[in-house]
């Protein structure tokens, strides 16, 4: 019994001094970077824990640095969850961080840093919303995303919440004035080079809903944005664009084959 008893006080000892070293070398990240640190520092402290291989430590300096305030590493730290970049993914833990960087940009000066962060949390958000997240309390909210996006769009005039906006709108025209709403926001995105926009915009010209009718114009504006779209997009307005060209006059196919062929390279 008593040496159990001395054997149970030994382990109890080595257990405690294992815990005491394993604290004296745990990573502090505010060793690494200040609370007021910029993002520069921020995200050059991230990435060269991340070429030595060290992950958990570049989490930590994201960790700290999103929890003394910063919009930047929020952004990241939301992103890293959202993809399971180094990180296991969650994409509820990224949610709670997108809202928080939106209520921080409320009270932003205006095309401050947290300010555009907060305009591509509130599109995160309507993405989530409209989405939902799996297996949480976040399920598909059509209403709660377009406030998402109406926020995003109207206040920050963010092209991407111009176009999710402008094709919530032209998909619900039985309200009226919502398809001329929704050609106004995609003419917006387009306006800053948003592919999706200059796709869906173009189908609407083709077949003159909400706007004037001109065919040919039309089906440049989605051959366009067919040449210009990322693996995201290309499938969709593949599709669009084969939809219009199938049933386009033989004369208007030709003359916008004509006009696609003279336009620039994208890459140009």
């Amino acid at each position: 019994m008593k040496h159990n008893k001395y054997l149970t006080l030994t382990i109890a000892a080595a257990t405690v001094s294992a815990l005491q070293i394993a604290q004296a070398f745990a990573f502090d990240a505010s060793e690494v970077i200040k609370k007021d640190a910029s993002p520069h520092e921020i995200f050059q402290s991230f990435f060269k824990f991340k070429q030595d291989g060290k992950q958990e430590e570049a989490v930590e300096v994201l960790k700290f640095a999103a929890e003394s305030g910063n919009s930047a590493a929020q952004w990241k730290l939301a992103r890293i969850y959202q993809t399971g970049d180094g990180v296991e993914q969650d994409q509820l833990e990224a949610f709670k961080i997108f809202q928080k960087i939106a209520n921080q940009a409320n009270y932003a000066i205006p095309n401050s840093d947290t300010w555009q962060f907060g305009a591509d949390a509130y599109v995160a958000l309507g993405n989530y919303y409209r989405n939902g997240i799996n297996n949480t309390i976040i399920k598909p909210d059509a209403a709660k995303a377009r406030v998402m996006y109406t926020t995003a769009a109207m206040i920050y005039r963010h092209p991407e919440a111009q176009f999710e906006l402008g094709r919530m709108q032209i998909n619900n025209d039985q309200i009226f004035g919502q398809g001329r709403s929704g050609i106004r926001n995609l003419s917006l995105a387009y306006q800053k080079g948003h592919v999706g926009a200059e796709a869906l915009l173009g189908y609407a010209i083709f077949e003159g809903v909400n706007t004037t009718h001109n065919p040919v114009r039309g089906l440049v504006m989605i051959g366009n944005a067919q040449r210009r779209a990322s693996a995201r997009d290309i499938e969709w307005i593949n599709q669009l664009y084969d939809e219009a060209y199938s049933i386009a006059k033989p004369e208007d196919r030709i003359e916008a084959v004509r006009q696609l062929q003279n336009l620039p390279s994208p890459l140009e």
